[in-house]
């Protein structure tokens, strides 16, 4: 019998083996994935394994080769790809994108997460085993600006501790109707209620407070008028990362972006809503030398948008990034 052998990486290291095999066999069910290891078609280091054993940097991993001709996966479709990333700024561990309108973050071959795939193809070598890549957190489709993807275990590992721990601040400026005249506190209980039969999905704000904590503190910019509705430009400091938080918060507390008609804005022509994930803050000296912030620019349609209906939108320092 042939096998194909494959060197564990740092990216690999203490990793259990089911989950490293799951790369490579990913259309078998798990439990045939067991059956491979305990029959000896999968080994680490010439020896029979346990589905449960970590495998560490340097081990050698064998897999039958028919096992891997039979699960052999599909390769990018690189000619249906529009590959246009706007690159803010990249280590060795991590990368930031600043997400277009209108994109998926993850989902078909046009979302964000299949295009920076390509990406690192095209500019990376992967030499681990199990370590895929990819986006560490989400933006709403229609919303712009600053997301975090992967070019390590480290970076991935570390982002999402510090996003658990609150340690990365992330900040969004957005339009919502009306004057808010002061900074405000938003503090609710956000539950996810979705109806299968609506064309799109939304969460509710419940004041019996089963739901999840989601906390947002709102700074009004500047106030403009579009077809004779006042409204605020606001910034927006959240300290938890709800299903679509600023959007149900605002809407809740009677000032709903404008044009997200799913929770009670008034329609646009330009876009459906302008919201726009401007500036992430990160721990000082942290072990990933990333500087204290980064800032994404608001896009042109945002820009104009302001532009043409704001006071004095020249004066508002967040717009100069």
């Amino acid at each position: 019998m042939k096998f194909r052998e494959f060197i564990a990486s740092q990216d690999d290291d203490d990793r259990r083996l089911d989950r490293i095999i799951r790369k490579f066999i990913s259309e078998d069910s798990l439990s045939a994935v067991y059956k491979s290891i305990r029959k000896g078609l999968i080994k680490i280091n010439d020896k029979k394994a346990e589905a449960s054993q970590h495998v560490f940097c340097g081990d050698k991993i064998k897999i039958a080769d028919f096992l891997l001709i039979s699960n052999n996966k599909k390769s990018l479709d690189e000619d249906k790809i529009d590959f246009n990333l706007e690159i803010v700024f990249k280590t060795d561990d991590l990368i930031f994108i600043n997400k277009p309108y209108d994109i998926a973050v993850q989902g078909n071959s046009e979302a964000l997460n299949r295009q920076f795939e390509l990406f690192y193809k095209k500019n990376y070598e992967n030499t681990s085993l199990s370590f895929n890549p990819g986006p560490l957190h989400r933006l709403d489709r229609k919303t712009t600006g600053l997301i975090a993807f992967s070019l390590s275990l480290k970076g991935a590992k570390w982002f999402s501790k510090n996003i658990a721990e609150h340690t990365i601040q992330k900040k969004y400026i957005g339009v919502i109707q009306g004057k808010l005249s002061h900074e405000e506190c938003w503090q609710d209980s956000i539950s996810k209620e979705f109806d299968e039969t609506a064309d799109f999905q939304t969460v509710t704000i419940n004041s019996s407070y089963n739901g999840k904590t989601a906390k947002t503190t709102v700074i009004p910019l500047g106030f403009g008028k579009f077809n004779k509705t006042e409204y605020t430009l606001a910034q927006f400091n959240i300290e938890t990362g709800r299903t679509h938080q600023i959007r149900a918060q605002s809407s809740f507390h009677g000032y709903p972006l404008l044009g997200d008609t799913a929770y009670g804005g008034l329609k646009i022509q330009e876009t459906e809503y302008f919201l726009h994930a401007f500036e992430m803050i990160f721990p000082e000296n942290n072990e990933l030398n990333l500087p204290p912030s980064l800032k994404a620019p608001v896009p042109k349609l945002f820009f104009n948008f302001l532009k043409s209906t704001m006071q004095d939108y020249e004066k508002c320092i967040i717009l100069k990034v």
